[in-house]
Formats: C-alpha cells, sequence, structure tokens
C-alpha cells in the first residue's frame, strides 16, 4: 500500500511509523510511552486500511485520532491532535502561502504593492486583492503553466500578464457596445435598468456599465465612440426641454401650425428656430448645461468609483472627436470642458483616458467640421495631459474605415490595445477586446547574443533570431493554451459580459453554453520590451545613436510580426504584435538580468528597460527626431503602440507648438500619440503648472509640504509617482531628458 505525503509523493506504507507517533503522544501526555497501546493503535489502523491501494496522511492521522478515544485515552488523543496541527502550522510557515500572505502583510517589498499604479496597494482592500493575486500567480507557475513557458518565465525571458487570472480563464479588455446597452437597457445582476431619456442619465449608466463590466474580467474598458453613442440622448434632452418651454413661453403647440415630427425635434433643424425662436432658445441652453453637468458628474464618477472588490478604479477611456452632428459635438465639448474644468479642488481627472480621433477633413483643419474640437483638445492635453490622439488616416487604419459606421473608426484603449482587424470578418471594434498577452524579454536575448559580455567582437544575429523565434514559440504555445482555457469557460462565468452581450453574441448564450465561438474574434498578443537596451547589447549602440542599428532594429521587430501572421494561420486566431507598456514589468526583467548578467553599462544598469521600440527616455534627442524614428515601427504593431514626447517647458503656453507636434506625429504615419509634460500642484493654494522647490503662486516650500507631480507612465497611466510607481517607473521618471 502507497502512503500519499502532503507534498503529493508517495511512500510504501510503515506501521511503525504509526506506533512511533503514538508512542510520542503518550509520552508527552501522561509522561511515559505506552508500547501496548501504541501497538495496538498501529494494528488497528492497519487491519482498517488493509484493503486500500493508496491513503493519505492526513487520513492515518485521523483515524489514529479515532481509535486513541475509542480505546479510552482521550486526553492523549488530544494531545496527539494538538501536536499534528502545530507541526502542520510549521509546516505552513515554511511554504509559499505563508510567505505570500507575510510579505504583503508586512510590506518587505513596496515594489510588490506598487505593481499597478491604477491601485492602492497599500490599504487593506489593496492588500487583500494582493495576497489573492500572488497566490494565484503562484498556483498558474506551479501547476498550469506548459513545462517550457515556466521555464522561461522563472529565466526571465518571457513574462506572462496577468497570470493570477490564468487559471480562472479571465479574459483581458474590451471596447463596449454603450449604443446598444443603453438603446435596450441592461441588468447588472441586482436589477434592470430602462434606456434613459436624457443625457444626464446616459452619462450615469456609462458609469454604471463600466464598472459592471470591469468585474467580468482583469484588463481595461473602453468607449470606441462615446460620442456617436451618446448623441441620441442629446437629442432626448432637447425634446424634453423644448416641450417644457413650449408650455413655459407659449409660443403654440408642435400639432398646431406645424408638421414637424418628434424625429425633427433636432438641434440644428432650422425650422425650429424660426418657427419657436424663443422655446428654441431656452431648449438649446438648457440642453447645453445639462451636458455639461452630465460630462462633470461621468468624469467624477469615474474618478472615485471601485470595481474588484473596492481596491481599483477601473481604467477607462473614451474615443470621440468624429461625430458632426450638433449632438455628438456637444458630447465631446462637454467631456473636453469638463476634463479641464478638473475634479472637486480642480485636480487633473486621472481617468478616464480621453483619446481623440484625429481624421482629415473632419477635425485637423480649418474649415473641417470638427477642427474646433481639435483645437480644444489640444489645449485640454496641454493643460491636463489627456487627450492623447488616435491616427484614423494611419496606413494601417483607414482601410477599415467605413464612413457610414462609426463602429469602424480606430479606436483604442488608453493603454494602447488595439483591436479592429479580425480574420473572421468583425472588422469593427466594439463588443470584443484582447484576450491576453505575453512578453519576450529582448535584452536577454541581445545580451545571450551580443557584445555586451565581451565575449565576441560582433553580434552573433543568427543566433540571436534563432533564440527569439524559439522564445516566440514557446510564447504563443502559451498564449494557446490559456485561450483553450478561457474558451472552454461558460457564459455565466463572465456573467455581466455574456448576458448582456457586451462582448457581442454573449446575449445569445446560455449560462452553461461555452464561449469559445465568441472569444475567437477576441486577439492574441506576443509583447516585446527593451529593443533599446537589447540593440545596445548586440552591438553597443541603441537605435538612436545609429542608423545601421536603428535598420536592425527595425528587422527585429519586422521578424516577430511575420511570426504573428505565421502563428495566425497556423492556428486560425487572431495573434497580433504588441508594443508592451512597461508598468510593473520593465524594473522585474531588469532585477533578473543584472542578477544573472550583473550590471552592464547601457543594458542592465538603470532600473528599468525601455518600453517596447522607444528611443531611451535618457537620450537627448529633439521631439520631431524621436517621431521620425518611432514612426515605422506603428505599422508592425498591430496589436498596439504609442509613442510620445517630453515636452520642456509649460505646454499651456504654447499651444501652437503642441498642435504642431501633434499634426507632425500624425502625417509620420504614427497610429497613436501623445504629449508629456511636467504638471505639478501645490496642495495649500491649488497652483498647478512647474513647481521647483517651492510654488511659485504661494510660496510654501517643498520642506513644508508634499506637491503632487503628476506624471503619466510611458504614455497611458496617470498618477503622482512619487507615491504610486514602483521604483523601476520612479527611476524612469526622474532619467526622463525634455525633448527640445
Amino acid at each position: 500500500m502507497k502512503v500519499i505525503k502532503r507534498d503529493g509523493t508517495q511512500v510504501d506504507f510503515d506501521v511503525k511509523r504509526i506506533m512511533r507517533a503514538v508512542d510520542k503522544a503518550f509520552e508527552a501526555a501522561e509522561g511515559i510511552t505506552k508500547e501496548d497501546a501504541s501497538s495496538r493503535i498501529g494494528k488497528m489502523v492497519e487491519d482498517e486500511i488493509s484493503s486500500m491501494n493508496q491513503i493519505s496522511v492526513e487520513d492515518i492521522q485521523d483515524l489514529v485520532i479515532q481509535y486513541l478515544k475509542k480505546i479510552g485515552h482521550e486526553s492523549t488523543a488530544k494531545t496527539y491532535k494538538e501536536y499534528r496541527e502545530a507541526r502542520d502550522l510549521e509546516r505552513m510557515k515554511r511554504g509559499e502561502l505563508y510567505k505570500i500572505s507575510n510579505d504583503v502583510i508586512g510590506v518587505k517589498d513596496m515594489d510588490l504593492l506598487r505593481e499597478n499604479a491604477n491601485l492602492n496597494g497599500e490599504s487593506f482592500s489593496g492588500k487583500m486583492s494582493r495576497i489573492g493575486s500572488e497566490y494565484a500567480k503562484w498556483m498558474a507557475s506551479s501547476f498550469m503553466l506548459p513545462p517550457e513557458l515556466n521555464e522561461a518565465l522563472k529565466n526571465g525571458y518571457v513574462y506572462v500578464h496577468d497570470l493570477d487570472q490564468y487559471a480562472l480563464g479571465t479574459t483581458n479588455c474590451i471596447f463596449i457596445p454603450f449604443d446598444r446597452l443603453l438603446a435596450n437597457g441592461f441588468n447588472t445582476g441586482n436589477g434592470s435598468v430602462r434606456s434613459p431619456q436624457s443625457i444626464m442619465t446616459a452619462m450615469a449608466l456609462v458609469a454604471i456599465i463600466f464598472q459592471s463590466q470591469q468585474n467580468s474580467q482583469f484588463g481595461g474598458v473602453s468607449g470606441n465612440k462615446i460620442d456617436w453613442d451618446l448623441a441620441p440622448y442629446v437629442g432626448k434632452s432637447f425634446r424634453k426641454h423644448f416641450r417644457k418651454g413650449l408650455n413655459y413661453l407659449g409660443e403654440g403647440e408642435l400639432n398646431s401650425g406645424s408638421d414637424l415630427l418628434d424625429e425633427e425635434l433636432i438641434m440644428d433643424n432650422i425650422s425650429l428656430q424660426k418657427q419657436f425662436p424663443r422655446t428654441y432658445s431656452f431648449a438649446y441652453e438648457e440642453t447645453v448645461n445639462e451636458t455639461k453637468q452630465a460630462a462633470e458628474s461621468l468624469i467624477h464618477n469615474l474618478n472615485t468609483m471601485s470595481s474588484r472588490a473596492g481596491g481599483q478604479i477601473p481604467f477607462t477611456s473614451l474615443n470621440y472627436g468624429m461625430c458632426t452632428s450638433t449632438e455628438g459635438r456637444l458630447v465631446s465639448h462637454a467631456l473636453l470642458e469638463a476634463t479641464m474644468k478638473g475634479l472637486g479642488r480642480g485636480e487633473t481627472p486621472i481617468f478616464p483616458q480621453h483619446i481623440f480621433q484625429c481624421k482629415q477633413g473632419i477635425n485637423q483643419s480649418e474649415g473641417d467640421p470638427n477642427y474646433d474640437l481639435f483645437l480644444k483638445a489640444i489645449e485640454c492635453s496641454s493643460r491636463r495631459l489627456y487627450p492623447n490622439f488616435v491616427n484614423v488616416d494611419a496606413t494601417f487604419n483607414l482601410p477599415y474605415y467605413r464612413p457610414e459606421d462609426p463602429d469602424t473608426i480606430i479606436a483604442t484603449m488608453g493603454c494602447r490595445t488595439r483591436t479592429i482587424s479580425d480574420r473572421f470578418g468583425r472588422n469593427r471594434l466594439s463588443g470584443k477586446g484582447n484576450l491576453s498577452f505575453n512578453t519576450i524579454n529582448l535584452v536577454r536575448l541581445g545580451i545571450d547574443h551580443g557584445i555586451a559580455l565581451g565575449k565576441r567582437e560582433e553580434a552573433d544575429l543568427d543566433g540571436f533570431f534563432h533564440s527569439l523565434e524559439h522564445y516566440m514559440g514557446i510564447a504563443v504555445e502559451g498564449l494557446i493554451h490559456r485561450y483553450k482555457i478561457q474558451a472552454k469557460q461558460p457564459a455565466k462565468a463572465s456573467d455581466f459580459m455574456m448576458r448582456e452581450g457586451v462582448w457581442e453574441g454573449g446575449e445569445k448564450l446560455a449560462p452553461d453554453d461555452k464561449v469559445e465561438d465568441l472569444l475567437k474574434h477576441g486577439s492574441l498578443a506576443l509583447g516585446f520590451i527593451g529593443l533599446a537596451e537589447s540593440l545596445k547589447a548586440l552591438t553597443g549602440h541603441h537605435h538612436g545613436e545609429d542608423e545601421k542599428v536603428r535598420e536592425l532594429g527595425l528587422d527585429v521587430i519586422k521578424c516577430m510580426r511575420a511570426y504573428c501572421d505565421e502563428m495566425s494561420e497556423k492556428y486560425n486566431l487572431n495573434i497580433t504584435l504588441f508594443a508592451t507598456p512597461a508598468e510593473g514589468l520593465s524594473g522585474k526583467f531588469t532585477k533578473m538580468d543584472r542578477s544573472t548578467y550583473g550590471k552592464i553599462p547601457g543594458v542592465t544598469d538603470r532600473e528599468y528597460y525601455t518600453n517596447s521600440f522607444h528611443i531611451p527616455v535618457y537620450y537627448p534627442v529633439a521631439a520631431f527626431q524621436k517621431i521620425e524614428w518611432e514612426a515605422p515601427f506603428h505599422k508592425l504593431c498591430n496589436a498596439g503602440a504609442i509613442s510620445y514626447v517630453e515636452l520642456d517647458g509649460n505646454a499651456r503656453q504654447n499651444t501652437a507648438a503642441f498642435k504642431s507636434i501633434v499634426q507632425f506625429a500624425l502625417k509620420q504615419d504614427i497610429g497613436y500619440f501623445s504629449v508629456n509634460h511636467p504638471l505639478d500642484r501645490c496642495p495649500v493654494c491649488d497652483y498647478e503648472g512647474i513647481i521647483g522647490s517651492t510654488c511659485p503662486e504661494c510660496g510654501v516650500g517643498e520642506d513644508k509640504v508634499l506637491f503632487h507631480r503628476l506624471r503619466r507612465v510611458t504614455g497611458y497611466l496617470t498618477g503622482n509617482y512619487t507615491e504610486r510607481f514602483n521604483s523601476a517607473k520612479q527611476a524612469e521618471v526622474e532619467d526622463r531628458v525634455k525633448h527640445q
């Protein structure tokens, strides 16, 4: 017979082990051993299990306690039980679970609590979330990951993002079909919500939908055309105010002397202005005010509501700028104005991530119907860091655009995720998203095959590309393994997302139906980090320092994109290339590589690796030059990418230059672009701008107060970097040079 130990291994049954343990219990309880009783207990247990092939250690111990009580040794049974529990406790303290909890509760590593700058990891709920997250990661890496992927993860060649969600089969992010949810109403699980009848209610429901969906996934939630989605509710508010105005102002009735239908009661109807001038003015003004109040309420809601057990603000994004109707334009104007106004004391709102959709003929030149919106977006971004700018005209975005269908306008998550293309024909955005992504550590491959260690005089490029393909294979196999877990999940596991059709088609599934046929429209992404340091390790230069090295960098990313395309054909899935955001990852890879290879100048000598394909933040280069060098990488990264520049002054004072930079980036075929600039805040007088050691407004010094220094993490997540960012990201912010 075999005995199954606690670690899962098996050993031969040995009755003498039972007898020795019982002897120790008698000695502890009564001060003497009782060999006859010990032998009798051993024999009783042996007889009980003689017909079994195997039994666990725990079951044997339960039998020992049972028989000790049966023959009248209650105190010894109690002692044996207490001894067993004490041993179990000591064993647990040596185990992984105790270590996980102790590290979080004891706060031994602040970076552990600051892995996600969107979560207050030092709060009670944040720590509770982190304990669960770290345990789930341990479970996945110990028992679920494919062996090759687990080995690559441990050795620092591949990173599995959101590993804590692996076993559950949770999906990453999604573009929400607000138009359909608002038109049809929805159910949060605790009650049904009717279709809103005003813009105020509609924007309130947008926040509720964001919060409800966030709990069905682990990544970001985005509205890909919020101006189009909310325009009908501006119209409903206008009609409500118009009817009220008719009653108040006595200008007549719609059915008396007018052939206007209800659907013609829109804000740009000229005949309304002529027939009911005072009523029209009243309704227009009331609608504008209500929309502004609704937008302000939405911005406040998205910065104060929590999800995921109260520990995290939902990562929300809003894309807009292309709707040219009066109602849609009003939505965009109101969102920008509310953002510029700021929160309660004028603070810059961190959420939602605003993304302005730029299109020639719509908003890029004087005479374009929404050019004024673009100018307002520039002003807002110069004051509040947002919006970022997504390029509808980019050569890799424009082919999907159909003017009659706003769902084909390119949009992105704030984090840069792009999912518009679909090999199954759903080449539009809302109702799908990214499923998961794994990231390749290009730096380690560069060190292994480059000149950085002094073992060779020139790079072994054949070896580099061979290793790159090897680890890409492991990473993609991991994505497929994870996809199969996700695909097997029942619709009810995603709850709100499937039941309400947030993921398109989910509403047609029964609770126990599998979701595979729907998830195939999402994307699986292969990411990369540290191209700059990888090239430095390979050749001695990064791609900002040498044109030939820049060509090599493009060859590396072209190789990765070609591999993704090949795997898409092989697996018949949307496998795409992602320029990985490096919020928590940049420092992890660096620590591992420095531990293995030591401190290599220009490679592992900083606390972080450079985001994706970016020119290093510490390298001095003009803004326009940085844009030109990074632009060619965008079309290769079909899962998403971002470029940004870091301005060297107060952006609010030179919006013309700000606009020139944005439009130059768009013309260079950059898909997604942002402008970073310092945004400091004095907590005493609420001054915002650039603050040195003293506030220029009230004169208070840094020795008296802690200034809030708002910075953006690699172009997408904003926060007070001294409080929420991990040490690697703090170091990166400190190293950033300003682009002239």
